[in-house]
């Protein structure tokens, strides 16, 4: 049995469809976990996972876009704000606070257990994470589906050609972008205020555990600038 995880506003569909296409009608073969901190400590020690993450900052960003067009109960219909749902919240903010808010809440919960599962949780290397912004570039797709053949070992018999060929396929549909270009846009939106309080809030080596940068809003202006 293999596991492939994702977390919530990382792809979580995209990568469920790309497994579903290549395995056709063995589906049996993985389990597929769209809250992989959810799976537990004993089951990843004993079993090889493929796990696919995201940019902490582009989590929150997208999570502003997407939690104010979902339809999700959770979302839509639970009133926990001020007698209110979290979707009604966050659009009654300005923009600066709906990215405030959104760090501090949804987005806080899944970028905190992204970190504590490659932090803590990768247990005799069995977990692959596999970022999705290297999906963007179809150049990269061969390589990324080597290393999870690779991670696998020979027992998964896992084919990379075909692999290959279930990501380029599923890469072309869109299943709940919010972003249909392939680059960053949270530093569109990020001011200084916006980068004080992700630092603040989040542990000071998040974003070298989670393979990241952009430290500070120098480096956050830098950025603009290279565009």
């Amino acid at each position: 049995m293999l596991i492939i995880g994702s977390y919530h506003k990382t792809g979580s569909v995209l990568f469920s469809k790309i497994w579903k296409d290549y395995l056709n009608e063995n589906k049996k073969l993985i389990k597929d976990f769209n809250h992989f901190d959810e799976v537990n400590d004993t089951v990843i020690k004993n079993t090889k996972c493929v796990v696919l993450i995201r940019c902490p900052m582009e989590i929150i960003i997208s999570g502003v876009r997407y939690h104010q067009i979902t339809n999700e109960n959770w979302c839509v219909n639970i009133k926990k704000y001020n007698n209110v749902s979290y979707q009604q919240h966050l659009k009654s903010l300005n923009d600066d606070d709906k990215i405030i808010f959104e760090m501090e809440n949804c987005a806080f919960q899944t970028i905190n257990a992204i970190y504590n599962d490659m932090k803590n949780r990768n247990f005799n290397n069995n977990v692959l994470f596999i970022k999705l912004e290297d999906l963007y570039d179809q150049k990269n797709i061969s390589f990324i589906c080597d290393q999870i053949k690779n991670h696998c070992g020979p027992s998964f018999k896992i084919k990379s050609k075909k692999l290959c060929q279930s990501f380029i396929k599923c890469l072309k549909t869109s299943y709940h972008r919010t972003n249909d270009n392939n680059n960053y846009t949270y530093n569109e939106h990020f001011t200084e205020q916006h980068i004080n309080h992700f630092n603040n809030l989040f542990p000071k080596d998040l974003l070298d555990v989670m393979g990241y940068t952009y430290h500070t809003f120098e480096d956050l202006k830098l950025s603009k600038n290279e565009k």
